[in-house]
Order: C-alpha cells, then structure tokens, then sequence
C-alpha cells in the first residue's frame, strides 16, 4: 500500500499524504473491508421479503438477545485489546450462573444442591457471584501478564478445570448432576419482569445491560485504567517505559472481565431458569465473534464500546434471521466459525495495509 500513497506540499510547506489509488480499486476496498456488514444486510432484506412478520416481531427479540449477550462482549473486548483472548469466558457465567441458581432455590424443590439451606439474600448472591467472577479473572490476569503467557493458553486451561468445578458442583446434595431449576419468584422477577413502553413489554435484564453498557463506556473512555489499556495493547514496552503498571493493567482488565461474566452468569441462570452442565458452552465464541464484527482488533489497542455493542446486535441479527428461515442449529455453529474466520481476516488486511 506505501507504493500507492505519496507525499505533496502545499504552499505553506504543509506535507499532506495522497492517495493514488484508482478510484475502482478504492471501491473494490471499501466492499471487501465491509463485504461482512453488506451480506448481513442482504440477509436480512430476504428474510424480511420471504417473511413480512419479520420486521414486526423481531427486534424486540433482538433487543433480548442483544441484552443476553453484550455484558459478555464488553469483558471479552477488553481482554480483545490487550491483544488477548478469553476461553473460559462461557465457563465463568456458567459456574457463576450455577451458584446463584443453587443459593436461590426454593426449599421444596426436588433437587437441591444445599438441600437444608434456605435461599440466600439476593444482593449478598449477587456480591458472592461477583467476587467469583473476580477472583477467576484476577487469575487469569496475573498468570498472563507475570510469567508471560499467551491468554490463549492460560484460558484455555481455566476454562477445562472450570468445567470440571461445575460438574462436581451439580453433583452436590441431592441434584445428582440435574439442572438447577425451581428458582425463587423473587429471583426471577428481578430479571424478567418487564416495563410497559408502548407495545413493548421489556425485561429488567434489559436495562441492566444498558447500564453496564454505560459504565464501561466510562471506564474505558474517561479513566486512567482504560487509557492504560489501550497503551498496553498498542504497545506494552512503549506503555511499560512511559510509567503504565502493564501487569496491574492487565490483571485489572481481566478481573473486570471476569466481574461481567459473572453479573451475565447472574442474569442467565434466571433469564433460562435452570442452568446445567452446559451452562455458558460456547458463550466466549458469541462474544469474540460480536468483538471483532465490532471492529476491536486483535493487532490490540483498537476498539469502541459502540463497536462492540453494535457487533452484538449484527451477530444476534443474523441469529433471529437464520431462525426465521429455520436454518438448523447445527448450520448455525458452521456459519458462527466461518463469521469469526472471516471478521478476523479482514481485520489482519486493514492492518496489513495500515503498515
């Protein structure tokens, strides 16, 4: 690409770098760099002609899904701009998920994980499933940034022994390994009730996710801990040698991740109302695909909060679409990989030309 560009000055002596490319190979750039954004467009402009309903009833769907799904994404990019990865993710909302589940069943249940315990408080739930969430994250933090390893690998490594947690986990009293189901009405409402506007009946875990939305945005727009992020994933030595605490940064941006995943974790186990063995199974993959859809790059230090909202929203967008068309579940996993592959690909390309 630096064969394409050059450098003019004006008559000031101002130097301006200019482009030299043809205008169709910039339009041949500009479809493949958003070639992603215009299929789901086409998708979602067939489906709307094949099922006129679609434009009526999906949205509010898509408003849940939406609202399900982004707390996830905004711990997950975070970690996405450091230049890492999170595997255990999915397995951090489903051990989370599973605590607050077995804390806050009720007492006549069948199956009961502390069989002679009565439900907990919720807001002591909440705080317990938070610091959980915390320390998992704080783990995996300290790991990556004190003896240098790959997030990948480290993850990776949470995520198989989380799993084997859960599974003892739901082995405990008298569950037997079953779903943890027949939760408080207390516990439910607080997440699924919904507020009337308009024809709209939207849940609390809506607005919950709004508010999340906002508190990160702040983090990482307004405070010094999202400045340093930013820095260390551009470049940690460069951060390092400005006075950044890279490992305190990055410790710090896994801990809140882990803290989102586990207010997700939270949500879910009443939003589905009896999380199991499979709780948050491949939820990480959800949202690292929104993430880079987004635009946060894993070249690190790039990424909006924006993005990865609207990423999530494109990513569920294609969910509901290829529901409406009743594409099998199956399928679905294949198109998932292929998005992700491809976002991925696209981003390497606008680095590659960047340089």
């Amino acid at each position: 690409m630096k064969l394409l560009k050059g450098k003019k000055k004006d008559n000031d002596g101002l130097v301006t770098v200019v482009d030299k490319r043809s205008t169709p190979k910039k339009i041949l750039d500009f479809v493949i760099n958003n070639a992603l954004y215009f299929m789901i467009a086409i998708l979602v402009i067939v489906v709307a002609i094949q099922y006129p309903l679609f434009l009526k009833n999906a949205p509010l769907d898509l408003l849940k899904r939406t609202a399900a799904y982004v707390i996830m994404a905004l711990g997950v990019g975070g970690i996405i701009v450091l230049t890492g990865t999170d595997l255990s993710a999915g397995r951090i909302m489903g051990l989370t998920s599973l605590v607050a589940a077995s804390l806050l069943q009720k007492m006549d249940a069948p199956n009961r994980v502390f069989p002679e315990m009565e439900a907990w408080p919720i807001i002591v739930v909440i705080l317990l499933v938070i610091v959980i969430g915390a320390v998992i994250g704080a783990f995996n933090g300290f790991f990556v940034a004190k003896f240098d390893l790959h997030p990948f690998i480290v993850t990776l490594s949470t995520q198989l022994m989380l799993y084997g947690f859960m599974l003892i986990y739901l082995g405990f009293g008298t569950n037997k390994g079953q779903n943890i189901a027949h939760l408080t009405d207390a516990y439910k409402g607080l997440i699924t009730n919904t507020v009337k506007i308009g024809s709209w009946s939207i849940p609390n875990f809506v607005w919950l996710s709004i508010i999340m939305i906002g508190v990160m945005w702040f983090i990482w727009n307004k405070t010094t801990l999202g400045k340093n992020m930013y820095a260390v994933g551009s470049n940690p030595e460069a951060a390092k040698v400005s006075g950044v605490n890279v490992l305190g940064t990055i410790v710090s941006i896994f801990t809140m991740a882990g803290v989102l995943y586990s207010i997700n974790g939270f949500v879910e186990a009443a939003r589905v109302g009896g999380p199991g063995a499979s709780a948050g199974s491949n939820a990480e993959l959800d949202a690292i695909a929104a993430c880079v859809i987004g635009g946060v790059s894993f070249v690190g230090g790039i990424g909006k909060i924006s993005g990865i909202v609207i990423g999530v929203i494109l990513l569920q967008l294609i969910s509901v679409a290829l529901q409406w068309m009743s594409v099998s579940a199956n399928l679905v996993y294949i198109i998932k990989g292929a998005i992700i592959l491809f976002a991925v690909t696209l981003d390497m390309r606008k680095y590659i030309a960047k340089k």
